[in-house]
């Protein structure tokens, strides 16, 4: 009778053996799938393939996540309840948007590409979330992260002084300050995109990367912040300092923590007005504070243009189901129907394409419009106005319960709170909201953190 117990152990261990082999599949896999959106826009740019590249990105995610999903086993109730919550909510975005595109006639492949663009962070933590990661597969995935932010951060900084000295030059007409945008070179909004990746590796690596010396992390953010201002992306500053407004405003239950946030964002901006007017590197941001014939004009100010774009939305209603479905997938506000598809026309339009109706007026007032020319804060061109134009109240409030799903499940530290809050605020600048390297870093981060709680909380190693 020994031998059983042999064959036992032997069958234990192919079992064990099949398994860690699993995860390292899984995690090298959507870190892969994290890649292809990260370094698709410097890959094309250096080696001059075809735009549609920067699509691959969706495909590779799909098929993460299609991976994850067949071949993971996992029995752990919360992370089969969080999927099951997950894939409800993006399967009603979903048919929020097919019934918007039925109600408006838009085009299939308007569902398909607006469904893409909004769901694809979703998709992507839903694959990390599925993962029962190791500490070894969490320590792999988090190096690489933290490496690609490196290499963002670098380029950024060798793109400064090549474009000063025109040995590298920006596309459509940016100057030597627009083009500084790091693995994102050369889009219209690489470089906050490139700046806000940076601000939230450097804070990641600054408050988790324990093993590394503490003057070490903190340089990490100096060199972010170097980076802001050699960018000159006053809006990454802009929306860091209204996450944490909203995170201290969060943690009004918590006394104790509510005042320890009151007390740094009070000498934080205290500390940035004084740099405003007595250091040369951050004189530009006197900006903020001068030019009130922006922001003091009710009738023709910055919010005036801000607004104009809700206002175009508002003539084009010609039903009570547009309250409710907007004008269609792409067909308003957000990235798909204000660039996109017009910039992909002569791929989008053989495979059925609709147009945007407000694409021509809206450009037109932004062509025209000082303030919108002089600083995106107040283009009528922004995400959550984009939602809620193209999917109405119902596609808006599917979409903000996948928010919430990830604020009451998945953030467990301030620091992915932290996060999400950025992507809220961002939502209102452009659509930064809408931009896979800039998504992709964040629900990987989030999915991190997620991990490394969940494995402190359960004593797992």
């Amino acid at each position: 009778m020994q031998p059983l117990p042999q064959k036992m152990d032997l069958a234990i261990g192919t079992r064990t053996i099949a398994k860690k082999k699993y995860i390292i599949k899984s995690s090298t896999l959507i870190f892969f799938a994290f890649a292809t959106a990260f370094y698709s826009r410097i890959f094309c740019t250096i080696t001059r393939a075809p735009s549609f590249l920067n699509f691959f990105h969706f495909l590779t995610v799909g098929f993460a996540l299609a991976v994850v999903l067949v071949t993971n086993r996992s029995k752990d109730r919360k992370q089969i309840a969080i999927a099951s919550l997950l894939s409800s909510a993006i399967l009603v975005l979903l048919g929020a948007m097919l019934v918007s595109a039925l109600v408006n006639n838009a085009g299939f492949i308007n569902v398909v590409f607006n469904f893409l663009i909004l769901a694809e962070p979703y998709l992507f933590l839903l694959a990390i979330v599925c993962i029962p990661l190791s500490s070894a597969s969490i320590k792999k995935i988090r190096n690489w992260t933290l490496i690609s932010a490196l290499i963002n951060f670098l380029l950024a900084e060798i793109q400064k002084p090549l474009l000063s000295a025109g040995l590298l030059f920006a596309a459509n007409g940016m100057d030597e300050t627009d083009g500084v945008q790091g693995v994102f070179f050369a889009t219209g909004a690489g470089g906050y995109v490139s700046t806000a990746v940076s601000v939230s590796a450097a804070l990641y690596f600054l408050l988790f990367f324990k093993t590394a010396p503490l003057w070490l992390r903190i340089l990490s953010l100096i060199g972010a912040v170097h980076q802001i201002l050699i960018a000159d992306t006053k809006q990454v500053i802009l929306t860091s300092a209204l996450a944490w407004m909203l995170l201290g405003l969060s943690q009004t239950r918590n006394v104790k923590k509510f005042l320890m946030y009151a007390t740094c964002i009070v000498l934080a901006i205290a500390a940035f007005i004084w740099a405003a007017y007595n250091l040369e590197a951050f004189e530009v941001y006197k900006y903020w504070f001068s030019r009130s014939d922006i922001y003091e004009n009710s009738e023709t100010g910055g919010l005036a243009v801000k607004m104009q774009g809700i206002h175009m939305v508002l003539a084009h209603w010609r039903s009570p189901l547009n309250w409710l479905f907007g004008l269609g997938p792409g067909h308003t506000l957000g990235r798909l129907g204000g660039w996109s598809i017009r910039e992909y026309w002569h791929l989008l339009s053989p495979l059925g394409a609709s147009n945007p109706p407000l694409y021509d007026d809206i450009w037109k007032f932004i062509n025209g419009n000082w303030i919108a020319l002089t600083t995106t804060l107040y283009v009528p061109l922004f995400s959550w106005a984009g939602i809620w134009g193209d999917l109405g109240w119902f596609g808006l409030g599917t979409y903000l319960y996948l928010g919430f799903i990830v604020w009451r499940n998945l953030c467990l530290d301030d620091f992915s709170r932290f996060l999400v809050l950025t992507v809220v605020v961002y939502g209102f600048f452009l659509t930064q909201m809408e931009e896979p390297g800039f998504m992709l870093t964040i629900a990987l981060l989030i999915g991190l953190r997620w991990h490394e709680n969940r494995k402190i909380a359960l004593k797992i190693e």
